[in-house]
């Protein structure tokens, strides 16, 4: 597949779908000055080169009643990306990563409970050429990957699409696995499902596929999406967009500091994730940006002013063949979404 050559307006685009994924094309063409059919073109151009995609990130307690587990494991008489290929018919895997470091190969871990959670992990150690498996469940975790932003924007034009959304991404809370406050109806569960395929379909194509009135449609996807059960978020290709080098820091953080210190590093803009883990380490943080200098840049800059850090361990991911559910490869683009099966 070839890779789509990108213009301003593309990556203004882009921007704009990375704060407000469900923004109609009138509403992000007045804020960038341009026609909505034009937009629309676009947007579907970059979807059929598979370069961008809109999905809906699962609340966790609509899938799982448990926190997800990093799990780094360590290989023997294989090649990483050998075991890799492997490891992606597991179940309950939300990531997948070759990374620099004493451990070559880094996932994540989501499964619908406790039990399922130990089974998955479990089963890696019966993957030809898995050496050691080193599982740190998480504790507590920031989410940064919906609301990681490109910075393509003007900063009127990014203040206009968050007052369009009606909240400021800066504002994640603490994720947690509770559960809604009462068991999904039919209709919730049929909306949910789609969403998370296609995090802009609109209340009519939902009606049409679940066979239900426009209005009752109408109603159910805006609760949906108030009560946070799904929210939209754009995946891109990022090396597409020149940012290359994802990288992970394993922090050692003094004690009662560790609140304070995800706090800050989920304030930087090159945070994807970061999150509190058992383990002789205390937070796990994963980010993006251009290339290998910009990392040093962030360690010896914006993490180096933060306080209460004792040690720090940085890693950069080699290959990234599955992120947030979604497989990607740097030929072809965006492949199959493995969508978590709803509680």
């Amino acid at each position: 597949m070839t890779r789509p050559l990108l213009d301003e307006l593309d990556r203004r685009l882009i921007g704009a779908l990375h704060l407000d994924p469900r923004a109609t094309w009138d509403d992000i063409g007045g804020i960038l000055a341009a026609d909505a059919s034009t937009l629309k073109r676009r947007y579907d151009r970059l979807y059929e080169a598979r370069m961008i995609r809109v999905i809906g990130q699962a609340d966790w307690g609509v899938h799982s009643t448990s926190m997800p587990v990093h799990v780094f494991l360590d290989i023997s008489g294989e090649t990483p990306l050998a075991v890799l290929h492997r490891l992606r018919d597991l179940p309950h895997l939300q990531l997948l990563a070759q990374i620099s470091g004493d451990y070559p190969l880094y996932a994540v871990v989501h499964a619908p409970s406790e039990a399922a959670t130990s089974q998955a992990i479990d089963r890696m150690f019966s993957v030809p050429g898995v050496r050691r498996v080193n599982a740190l469940p998480a504790l507590s975790t920031l989410r940064r990957g919906i609301t990681w932003d490109p910075r393509f924007l003007t900063d009127a034009e990014r203040d206009a699409l968050l007052e369009l959304v009606g909240s400021r991404p800066e504002g994640t809370a603490t994720a947690t696995a509770m559960p809604p406050a009462k068991p999904l109806s039919d209709a919730e569960r049929a909306v949910v499902a789609l969403l998370l395929q296609d995090g802009r379909a609109s209340a009519a194509s939902i009606a049409r596929a679940v066979g239900m009135a426009t209005s009752t449609a109408h109603r159910v996807v805006r609760r949906v999406l108030d009560e946070g059960w799904v929210k939209p978020r754009l995946e891109i290709v990022s090396e597409w967009l020149g940012f290359e080098t994802p990288f992970m820091l394993r922090l050692r953080v003094a004690p009662g500091e560790t609140p304070d210190v995800m706090r800050r590093i989920d304030q930087l803009p090159q945070t994807r994730l970061v999150a509190h883990v058992a383990s002789d380490l205390s937070v796990l943080a994963t980010g993006l940006v251009t290339d290998r200098s910009a990392v040093a840049h962030f360690v010896d800059h914006e993490l180096a002013a933060i306080p209460g850090i004792l040690g720090v361990g940085v890693g950069v991911m080699l290959a990234e063949p599955r992120r947030y559910w979604l497989d990607r490869d740097l030929t072809s683009g965006l492949g199959a979404f493995h969508a978590p099966a709803l509680l």
